[in-house]
């Protein structure tokens, strides 16, 4: 295999794009969303879950309720942090 200058330029361009990008990575705050949802004969409802984790290593929790039926409809939430 020889040595070649244009294949050596683009390794280290694409080398130097990955040393970059990751500490912005690694910064990077992570979500989660977990949503289920059911209906029959007597009503619907819906559950939703959001966790947040920041850089800080602060996470938050909203757990939402929706129900709807007969006798009407209800939204309970829920708010949780942990640090």
């Amino acid at each position: 295999m020889t040595f070649s200058f244009s294949r050596a330029a683009v390794t280290a361009a694409a080398s130097l794009g990955v040393l970059l990008a990751a500490p912005a990575a690694a910064q990077a705050d992570a979500r989660y969303l977990h949503s289920d949802a059911s209906s029959g004969a007597h009503g619907a409802s819906l559950h939703i879950r959001v966790a947040h984790a920041d850089r800080h290593g602060r996470v938050y929790f909203v757990d939402t309720y929706y129900r709807a039926g007969p006798d009407g409809a209800t939204v309970h939430r829920t708010y949780s942090r942990a640090r």
